[in-house]
């Protein structure tokens, strides 16, 4: 009976907040009868007349939650990129066949398997404390030991202890990791607009990925111009001692950023510390079953990532006979055309058409197609191993954007950062920790088609994880992402289409301020 009356209150409640006049005196707040879409450039200027701080911080917002996310990625992939030189260096020499690679993945997983301890302590502080409080932790958290990665003594030097002093280091890099990503991830998607929030959180992976094409960069660029002897000695040094610059984006993150209302609607308890256990309640009965497929469906992401625009940069230009011409130039190229500037796409795809769709696509091409594309890379041809990496990194995409945003979705925010903190970084330690190291053994013992069928097993896993999931409370497609009964979310529903314009735009007007202030 009154549904009419009740939308038409939410339209005057809309136009209330913004005169959508573009620029002409507002509605009165008792007008039902005019209620028309602004345009993306209207709402622009009355945004930036009615509310220039507040359109700032959230800018400056979502580019704090994303920028620790480049440098910590960029030194966390440098290890996988020079995993050869660093076993090298930390582990016996002469050692048989592949060996000392194995050895040095060995210890790249360990760090995979701190990472839920980690995750779970930062989870609990950002569920308790506040998010931005477990993100600023976790970014001074990894700036020490990535420095001290560039300072630890070779095999030659002190033995045995350099395993063991690479073994600790890697260890706390991965403590810090496992609650920097889902920090940030969660602090980023609770900042904007529900409807959203597969862009958004394509935005925090993305900058990881990028962080992922530095580390590539940097890793061919040493290869290609410094000697043997020169890279061993301390060149592998140099992508490590600039670990130190990630501390520089936790002031950064501190002065920009304010989480006070976030915070109190959706992050931070309002009860004491000893009053809300989030860790707990993570594991309660009740949330049991999404943990579970929490923990099974970023495993294809872990594993296909670290397989395919990881692992498969030493294995087209060290393991596989002949090598790929140009391998590390192959693997960056097709890691920022696939994964860097398609992931965002992806993102919105989601947003359009639901996360589930979208996902299944890409896990089942992900499945369907790594072994023949590590049979076409195998060839050894430049050309076709770009086509068949790109490939992989599309389906990639389409499967990891918009995991992210499904994974902050499927829990209540009292628990969301614990409980995603465990089950993303549960999936890492397997799927991304071991993958390295099982990859390398199984292309010695039977051949590189096995490395193709071991994604198309994980495949099967987090595919089964997706499909088994309990629906989200809040939906992701536009059809159901709001509730008609919140008049908040209906005025977001309103004005979405044109957001995406200006908070784009937004984005790109701060780093041009910020590059602007470079000498």
């Amino acid at each position: 009976m009154s549904t009419e009356k009740s939308k038409g209150k939410r339209v005057s409640i809309a136009s209330s907040h913004l005169s959508l006049d573009n620029g002409s005196s507002s509605r009165s707040h008792g007008d039902e009868n005019h209620h028309s879409l602004p345009d993306a450039e209207g709402l622009k200027q009355n945004l930036s007349k009615s509310s220039p701080k507040v359109k700032n911080n959230k800018t400056m917002q979502t580019i704090a939650g994303v920028a620790g996310n480049i440098l910590e990625w960029y030194d966390f992939a440098v290890f996988g990129y020079l995993s050869d030189v660093i076993g090298d260096v930390f582990f016996p020499p002469n050692q048989e066949g592949h060996a000392a690679i194995i050895e040095s993945f060995a210890v790249f997983g360990l760090a995979f398997l701190c990472r839920p301890i980690g995750g779970i302590i930062l989870g609990y502080i950002g569920d308790t404390y506040g998010r931005k409080r477990a993100l600023e932790i976790s970014i001074f958290l990894m700036a020490f030991p990535t420095f001290a990665m560039g300072c630890l003594p070779s095999y030659e030097r002190v033995g045995n202890w350099s395993m063991v002093f690479l073994t600790l280091v890697r260890m706390l890099q991965g403590l810090s990791v496992g609650g920097q990503l889902v920090s940030s991830l969660v602090y980023t998607c609770e900042n904007n607009p529900k409807g959203q929030w597969g862009l958004y959180g394509s935005f925090v992976m993305a900058a990881a990925n990028f962080g992922t094409l530095l580390g590539s960069i940097i890793s061919y660029c040493l290869r290609a111009n410094l000697t043997d002897e020169q890279l061993h000695t301390w060149g592998w040094r140099i992508p490590f001692l600039s670990g130190i610059l990630v501390s520089l984006c936790g002031f950064y993150l501190r002065y920009y950023s304010d989480d006070d209302a976030i915070d109190h609607h959706h992050g931070g308890s309002t009860k004491s510390a000893d009053e809300h256990n989030p860790t707990k309640a993570a594991f309660a009965k009740g949330n049991r079953k999404i943990l579970i497929s929490a923990s099974l469906v970023p495993m294809l992401w872990a594993g296909g990532f670290y397989i395919w625009m990881v692992w498969l940069a030493t294995f087209m230009g060290e393991l596989l006979e002949p090598p790929v011409p140009g391998a590390f130039g192959v693997n960056a190229s097709a890691l920022f055309f696939s994964v860097c500037i398609l992931f965002p796409f992806a993102g919105i795809l989601s947003d359009i058409l639901g996360r589930f769709k979208v996902m299944l696509t890409g896990g089942l091409l992900l499945g369907i197609l790594s072994p023949v594309m590590i049979l076409i890379i195998s060839s050894g041809n430049p050309t076709a191993s770009f086509f068949a990496q790109s490939t992989m990194g599309i389906a990639l995409s389409l499967w990891g954007a918009p995991m992210c945003s499904w994974l902050v979705e499927s829990f209540p925010p009292a628990i969301r950062l614990t409980s995603v903190a465990v089950g993303y970084n549960i999936a890492q330690a397997i799927g991304g920790g071991l993958s390295p190291a099982l990859a390398t053994y199984l292309n010695d013992s039977f051949g590189s088609n096995s490395v193709g069928f071991l994604i198309s097993v994980i495949s099967i896993f987090s595919v089964f994880g997706l499909c088994i999931a309990p629906k989200p409370e809040e939906t992701t497609s536009y059809e159901d992402v709001y509730d008609d009964d919140d008049e908040e979310e209906f005025e977001d529903k309103l004005l979405k289409k044109a957001f995406y314009v200006t908070n784009i735009e937004n984005i790109f007007h701060a780093v041009s301020q910020l590059l602007d202030t470079v000498p």
